[in-house]
């Protein structure tokens, strides 16, 4: 892919992100992870789990990331430029006319839809990250039990109930996450 083209396609996607970076793992999954394309799942997830260990939102760091594989410096460049660009020509207009009609209900409908949208985005970000970590292979090769990283569903218990109950930083869990799974994987999968 060339520069331009990461560009290109990292604005299109700066505007579909309402919400924030998880928004853009469905639209990643399906341009750049698979046979053929720039990124394995395997190499996704790590990604993925690279960019939550870094500073910065996910979004950009994962563009960076993907610009990177893909093109070297001028594609993470590219990448990261194109994913921002649209937000910050958008963001001032939309800002205005959004404060300005905030009250119209068709203002109303558009702003819950948008909210739908992007619940549905998570949802799908979610069954991304399950494939990644809880499922061998993948959903469509799913068999039952056997298909099932019990370390990894033991590792995600973990880290729910240290952030839901314990309140737990995000940091720590994942830090937490990351040496269980060094430990707990090679033992049980």
């Amino acid at each position: 892919m060339t520069v331009l083209m990461l560009f290109l396609t990292f604005c299109k996607f700066g505007l579909l992100c309402f919400g924030g970076g998880y928004m853009l793992i469905p639209l990643l999954t399906a341009e750049f992870v698979g046979a053929g394309k720039v990124l394995t799942p395997e190499r996704f997830g790590n990604l993925i789990s690279i960019s939550q260990l870094t500073p910065g939102p996910v979004g950009i760091n994962t563009a960076t990331f993907v610009g990177y594989v893909s093109a070297n410096f001028r594609g993470s460049l590219a990448a990261t430029l194109g994913l921002v660009f649209p937000t910050l020509v958008l963001a001032g207009l939309a800002m205005k006319f959004i404060i300005k009609y905030r009250e119209h209900p068709l203002m109303k409908g558009i702003l819950y839809g948008a909210r739908v949208g992007a619940a549905a985005l998570v949802v799908y970000a979610v069954i991304i990250f399950l494939e990644l970590s809880v499922v061998k292979g993948s959903w469509q090769s799913f068999r039952g039990l056997n298909d099932i990283s019990y370390g990894g569903v033991l590792i995600m218990a973990t880290a729910f109930i240290l952030l839901k109950k314990f309140k737990w930083q995000t940091t720590w869990v994942i830090i937490l996450s990351g040496v269980l799974g060094a430990i707990i994987i090679p033992l049980i999968g």
